[in-house]
């Protein structure tokens, strides 16, 4: 790609200058749906990993403990983490030297700029996820009488300011709603997945035509799909109710984070 090194440092210093040639380069970003893609990666790698016991209902302890202080900064170092592997298997750099070229000031503080971009253009994604985690706490819950203290403090605190608009007033309810979105949800997957048995079924079939085949085949795939689709819907895809209240928790964290930045 680039002989010499002088060319090398040239290309280098030409991506960190462009941003959306640092984008097409070393992210493979190219448009707003490509970023979107990015973006709901890297929400989730935030909030079920890296910021867990910041960000993830799951984790939290108590509700003092949510905060966003930290997700620029791990959005940060996923980038720089791109930046590493596009050196070393790209540019053929060792890794020490890649890791090098990022460390100057104006390098972090280019590498900074996109992460807070990102943020606060897709923030939003970051925020679904994280209510998808107060949703699943509440479901997790074996009975009504195992409310946790993260789960009343969250019913009580300023991330669901607007009541007025939800069909929920207490967990009792909110509690319910949960679970029948999560039966609905299992009822569907199991419905799939017994369509997807009985056509590989006929499938298998020696007496059938090579059309018959190819049509089930075609099926089987848009079913598998389908199903795929369907694991990886959250519980407010099952009820209204739970979407707007998972609605009222991301407008309340825009609106709190709007403040910060």
């Amino acid at each position: 790609m680039y002989k010499t090194q002088e060319e090398k440092r040239l290309y280098i210093e030409k991506i960190f200058k462009n941003k959306a040639l640092f984008e097409w380069e070393v992210l493979h970003v190219s448009s707003h749906y490509d970023r979107l893609e990015i973006m709901e990666v890297l929400a989730h790698i935030l909030v079920r990993e890296k910021l867990r016991y910041e960000l993830n209902f799951l984790y939290l302890e108590k509700f003092e403990d949510f905060n966003f202080s930290q997700i620029v900064n791990i959005i940060f170092h996923e980038i720089a983490n791109e930046w590493v592997s596009f050196a070393t298997e790209i540019l053929l750099y060792p890794k020490r030297d890649a890791i090098q070229e990022i460390q100057n000031r104006i390098r972090v503080k280019f590498i900074h700029s996109l992460a807070k971009d990102y943020y606060e253009k897709y923030r939003r994604k970051i925020f679904e996820e994280v209510g998808d985690t107060f949703i699943e706490l509440v479901a997790s819950a074996k009975s009504e009488k195992s409310i946790t203290r993260v789960i009343q403090e969250t019913l009580e605190s300023n991330l669901i300011k607007n009541r007025q608009i939800l069909d929920m007033h207490n967990f009792h309810q909110l509690y319910k709603r949960t679970k029948t979105a999560r039966n609905i949800k299992n009822s569907d997957i199991a419905s799939l997945k017994i369509k997807i048995i009985d056509l590989k079924a006929l499938y298998v079939d020696p007496n059938i035509t090579t059309d018959e085949k190819e049509k089930l085949y075609s099926q089987i795939e848009r079913l598998h799909k389908e199903l795929d689709r369907v694991v990886n819907y959250s519980l407010d895809h099952f009820d209204k109710a739970i979407k707007r209240l998972k609605d009222t928790m991301v407008q309340s964290m825009m609106s709190m984070t709007n403040s910060k930045l």
